[in-house]
């Protein structure tokens, strides 16, 4: 019995340290994935506008004066200036503040809700309003995020605030602009904080999971999501305070030496 149990002892040893200084295995994406997989991804018409959210409306129409009465240019008017003079000073466009009644004061028109519209419906709805009006049967109406964006924070290799670059940016495109989650992300345990009036809610996501990943509401993202990459048990071991000792081969190959020196001393 003893010389056998001093036998097992070393390769025993030897298991423990090839599992300390493996590589962690959940690193990828999709593992589960084959080559022509379809899979549908959660109902969402994109980013709506909210309360306090800043965007921008630049109208064309044939007129250049009516151009820069809707345009809000940030240069008043010279007096005595030719239209054209006064519109290479207009081009700079002031921003838009949706109020606490989900509203925009909108020139020659007034009150519009903005409110739970996407870029395109609100475009829209203004451009029927100049028409309804009267103001405009021939304007061109363009609505654009100002400052709209999501946080990544983590374990990624660029974490920061991010504007939004389309009306639907999903998850992984986020984190390709934060440069992708480093080796101690963990893939299985990715939080998305997203406020919903006075709450917030939190969504877990699993990236290995691809259909329960692109199934979820938090796999196209909002304005002031927070999507945060928690790190995983191996850069948790790493926080601990012998860390930097404990997770070095040299090491984990004296602790052996020792325990088989030890180990023929016993069952000799």
């Amino acid at each position: 019995m003893k010389p056998t149990i001093s036998k097992m002892i070393v390769p025993v040893c030897a298991i423990i340290l090839l599992s300390a200084c493996s590589t962690p295995k959940n690193i990828t994406y999709f593992p589960e994935v084959t080559n022509g997989t379809t899979i549908s991804i959660a109902a969402s018409k994109g980013i709506t506008f909210k309360k306090n959210d800043r965007l921008s409306i630049v109208v064309n129409t044939k007129s250049v004066e009516l151009n820069n009465i809707l345009n809000m240019p940030v240069n008043a008017r010279i007096i005595g200036s030719t239209e054209m003079q006064s519109l290479s000073q207009s081009q700079g466009v002031s921003g838009y503040i949706i109020d606490s009644d989900g509203d925009i004061d909108f020139p020659l028109i007034g009150e519009v809700k903005a409110e739970g519209l996407s870029r395109t419906e609100l475009a829209s709805h203004l451009k029927k309003l100049l028409a309804d009006k009267s103001v405009a049967k021939d304007a061109v109406v363009t609505v654009n995020f100002l400052n709209i964006g999501y946080s990544i924070i983590g374990e990624v290799n660029a974490p920061g605030f991010f504007t939004f670059e389309n009306d639907k940016t999903t998850l992984l495109q986020a984190l390709s602009r934060a440069g992708d989650m480093n080796i101690y992300g963990n893939r299985n345990n990715v939080k998305v904080v997203r406020m919903n009036g006075d709450k917030q809610e939190i969504y877990v996501v699993n990236m290995q999971d691809t259909d329960a990943l692109m199934k979820s509401p938090a796999y196209i993202l909002q304005q002031n999501d927070v999507v945060y990459v928690e790190p995983n048990n191996y850069r948790k071991r790493q926080s601990t305070a012998n860390a930097s000792e404990i997770t070095r081969a040299s090491f984990w190959l004296s602790a052996i030496s020792a325990i088989a020196t030890l180990s023929v001393l016993i069952f000799k």
